[in-house]
C-alpha cells in the first residue's frame, strides 16, 4: 500500500502556538504552489495510491475553485484505490454546508476537525478562530452533508488546566459522537508567539498524570485506543497512519514534506520561497534523502509499531528485513518485560500501559 500526503500550509489566521503555515496576507501565493505541486507530483503520474491525506495547515481555507483545481490534480496524477481513504484537515471556522457538500461531492470521505477544545477559555488562548458553538455547528454540517468518518483533535495539558476542565472538555468532545480522536499536548514551535512569550509546559509527572485521566474518561466510551494518541470507534481507525506506523511507503508533495520509498527516506526544503524557486526553476525540491539499511529499517519500524496498541511483530519484520533485532537488545527488552513496561503476546512486542508514558526513553535505549 502505498500512501500520499500533500502539504497545504495556508490558513486564515497563524495560531499562537503554529510556526509553519502561511498565514492570509501571502494568499496571492496559492496558486503559484497548486501549480508546483501538479509539477512535483508528475514523476508519479499513474502511482496507485490507497490513502490520500491533505494536511499542513488549513486545505479547507483554499477557495471553491482551488480546492476542485487541487483535487482535479490530485486525481490527473494518482491512481486511487475504489476504496481508497481520502482525509483533508479543516478547521471549523469556514465549514459551512456548501463547503461540507464540495468536499463529499470532490470524494474526501474522511474529514479530520481542528476542534482542539470546546472550553472557549483556552480556545481564545490558543489564538484560534472559532469558539466552541462554531465547532459543533461545522461538526453538524460535515454530518448533514454525509460525513460518516470524522476525527476531532482534543488538545489538553494548557498551562494551569484542573482536572475538572480536562473531565468538562473530554465530556463536551465525546457529546459530538465523533468516529475518531486524536489526543494532544500543547507544543510550543520556534517563532511561535508562545516561543516568544516563553511559555513554559509541563513534561513531567503532572502530564504523565493528566494522560492517564484522559484516557480512563475515554475508554468509558464506543472509543478503542489503538495508539499512544489515536482513538478510534470499530473500523473507523487512520489507515494513513497505520500504514506509516508500519513502515509504509508514502509519497509526500510540498514544502517539507517526507516520503519513505522501500526503504528510502527524502524530504522537501521547508521554506516556501525556496521550493516555489526550485520548482518553477525546474530543479528537485528535495533538501536530503537517505538510504536505511536493512538493520534501521528493522529497529525504525519496531519501535514506531510500539506505539500501537497491538504492538508489532518482531518476526514478521525479522523475516521481511532477513534480519534480527540482536542479542543486545534483546537482553535490553527482557529488562523492560521484568520492570512491566514491555511484554510478549506470541510474537508481538508490546508496550504496558506504564511502558506508553516511558516510550521515548525505551525507544532510546533499543535504538
Amino acid at each position: 500500500m502505498t500512501s500520499l500526503y500533500l502539504h497545504i500550509p495556508f490558513c486564515e489566521k497563524k495560531c499562537f502556538y503554529c510556526s509553519f503555515v502561511v498565514a492570509i496576507a501571502q494568499d496571492q501565493w496559492i496558486d503559484s504552489y497548486l501549480d508546483c505541486l501538479n509539477q512535483e507530483a508528475r514523476p508519479y503520474q499513474g502511482e496507485l495510491v490507497d490513502t490520500v491525506y491533505l494536511g499542513g495547515g488549513t486545505p479547507t481555507y483554499l477557495s471553491l475553485e482551488q480546492l476542485e483545481r487541487l483535487f482535479s490534480m490530485i486525481r490527473r496524477n494518482f491512481q486511487l484505490t475504489p476504496e481508497c481513504e481520502f482525509t483533508i484537515e479543516a478547521n471549523p471556522e469556514g465549514m459551512d454546508p456548501v463547503r461540507a457538500k464540495l468536499l463529499i461531492a470532490l470524494g474526501v470521505n474522511r474529514i479530520s476537525l481542528g476542534i482542539q477544545s470546546l472550553n472557549d477559555c483556552y480556545l481564545k488562548y490558543l489564538g484560534r478562530c472559532h469558539d466552541a458553538q462554531l465547532a459543533r455547528n461545522a461538526f453538524d454540517n460535515l454530518r448533514k452533508a454525509g460525513f460518516k468518518n470524522i476525527n476531532v483533535d482534543l488538545m489538553y495539558s494548557f498551562p494551569g488546566e484542573t482536572e475538572k476542565e480536562i473531565e468538562d472538555d473530554v465530556i463536551a468532545i465525546k457529546a459530538l459522537n465523533s468516529d475518531h480522536l486524536s489526543l494532544y499536548t500543547l507544543t510550543i514551535e520556534e517563532n511561535s508567539k508562545f516561543y516568544a512569550s516563553k511559555v513554559v509546559l509541563d513534561h513531567g509527572e503532572n502530564r504523565a498524570r493528566q494522560y492517564e485521566f484522559v484516557i480512563g474518561l475515554l475508554e468509558k466510551s464506543d472509543f478503542k485506543q489503538y495508539e499512544i494518541s489515536n482513538f478510534a470507534k470499530i473500523g473507523k481507525e487512520s489507515r494513513h497512519n497505520l500504514n506509516y506506523w508500519r513502515g509504509g511507503n508514502y509519497i509526500g508533495l510540498g514544502i517539507g514534506a517526507h516520503s519513505h520509498i522501500n526503504g528510502q527516506r527524502f524530504w522537501n526544503v521547508g521554506k516556501l520561497n525556496l521550493y516555489l524557486s526550485k520548482i518553477e526553476k525546474g530543479e528537485d525540491p528535495t533538501e536530503g534523502r537517505e538510504q536505511l539499511t536493512l538493520e534501521q529499517q528493522l529497529i525504525e519500524t519496531m519501535l514506531v509499531g510500539l506505539r500501537m496498541s497491538q504492538g508489532v511483530s518482531v518476526g514478521e519484520l525479522e523475516k521481511k528485513t532477513g534480519k534480527n533485532i540482536g542479542k543486545d537488545r534483546k537482553v535490553k527488552i527482557n529488562g523492560f518485560i521484568q520492570a512491566g513496561l514491555l511484554k510478549w503476546d506470541h510474537d508481538r512486542l508490546i508496550a504496558t500501559s506504564q511502558g506508553r508514558l516511558m516510550l521515548d526513553e525505551i525507544c532510546s535505549h533499543l535504538i
